[in-house]
């Protein structure tokens, strides 16, 4: 095909633990798709390496090329960093946006070679956010941060199951020793991470400086902080906060069809771990935060159901963490805040 009527290439990537599928696609003159090759390759660096040698034989030299990658739990995340460090213009999005994206194809059939194509010609028809690669020091705060909040969700259940025990008949000793040994186990693992992520950040003096900015955030600890930052990739790929929000699953959806209207609810199609760790950020600022104490019980006065008003907090904080994150600053008590999601920083 002459490269003149080539006005756009791009590589859709479906990754799976084992596999990634490959479609190479352009997007001509005549306003089509068209599919130059597709191809599968082994994720890991061998077949990763096979795969950087198979772009360069099908892509057009005298095109940047595009990459469309679909966020797989960790799957993605060793193909994306090989691309990148190549040079290649790299876009990763999460599976519902993918999904929607496919829902509008109309495509019935499901395959790893049709998401293959599906994520090639999404990449050429929309113009995706590029993702930028995050400090090693990010990488591995979100690593820590993902696994204490691991380590939170199974001594919850452990303490469940001791109080449980507890209560129980005539309850065993020695299974009433273990489930407190294993509790005090996992407190003692989330004190070592604490001090391994602050240990971390102290090796950045410019994340240091940022995170003790955020902090003074009322109701926002250290742990929130490093935890948001750390799985936005220092908000490195974010651009405004309506993104951001959406990200972060605290859009709101509304849902009506004639007549019938559904009750406004959030998406959810986004970053549980951002959520689950602002939810405590937001109860707690219900006590030490006058200014989103106020805003809160206006919304319970209006009739809101407490939930409504925690999520309108998260949805708050998040955005405070990010102001002051970009611009460097100390919250300021009173000072005028929204979550309107304009391109504002």
């Amino acid at each position: 095909m002459s490269t003149k009527t080539i006005l756009k290439q791009c590589l859709g990537i479906d990754v799976s633990m084992k596999k990634v599928d490959c479609c190479m696609a352009v997007y001509t003159q005549g306003l089509q798709v068209k599919v130059i090759a597709t191809s599968k390759f082994d994720n890991n660096n061998k077949g990763l390496l096979k795969l950087q040698q198979w772009i360069e034989k099908k892509r057009d030299q005298t095109l940047d090329l595009f990459v469309n990658l679909e966020a797989t739990g960790v799957y993605h995340e060793e193909a994306a960093y090989f691309l990148y460090d190549f040079g290649y213009k790299l876009s990763i999005i999460q599976p519902a946006k993918g999904k929607q994206y496919a829902k509008s194809l109309d495509e019935k059939n499901k395959t790893d070679r049709i998401d293959a194509i599906m994520l090639a010609r999404m990449g050429l028809e929309r113009n995706l956010t590029l993702w930028n690669r995050p400090s090693e020091n990010l990488r591995i705060l979100k690593r820590l941060s993902r696994e204490r909040i691991s380590i939170i969700r199974d001594k919850n259940a452990l303490t469940n199951q001791l109080h449980a025990l507890n209560h129980s008949h005539q309850a065993f000793a020695g299974s009433i020793k273990r489930l407190k040994e294993r509790i005090a186990l996992a407190e003692e693992h989330l004190t070592e991470i604490e001090g391994q992520m602050r240990e971390l950040i102290g090796a950045s003096p410019v994340l240091a400086e940022k995170i003790k900015r955020v902090i003074t955030i009322p109701g926002i600890n250290f742990v929130t902080a490093a935890t948001v930052i750390a799985e936005t990739d220092g908000f490195s790929n974010i651009s405004n906060r309506r993104q951001l929000v959406s990200y972060a699953g605290l859009d709101v959806v509304i849902r009506e069809s004639g007549t019938l209207a559904w009750r406004p609810h959030i998406s959810k199609r986004g970053n549980a771990y951002i959520r689950a760790a602002l939810y405590m950020a937001a109860v707690s600022s219900i006590i030490h935060n006058q200014t989103l104490r106020i805003y809160f019980n206006r919304l319970k006065d209006n009739g809101k159901p407490g939930k409504t008003g925690v999520i309108a907090l998260e949805r708050k904080l998040l955005i405070l963490i990010y102001t002051l994150y970009k611009n460097n600053t100390d919250y300021i008590m009173g000072y005028p805040s929204t979550d309107t999601g304009d391109n504002s920083h």
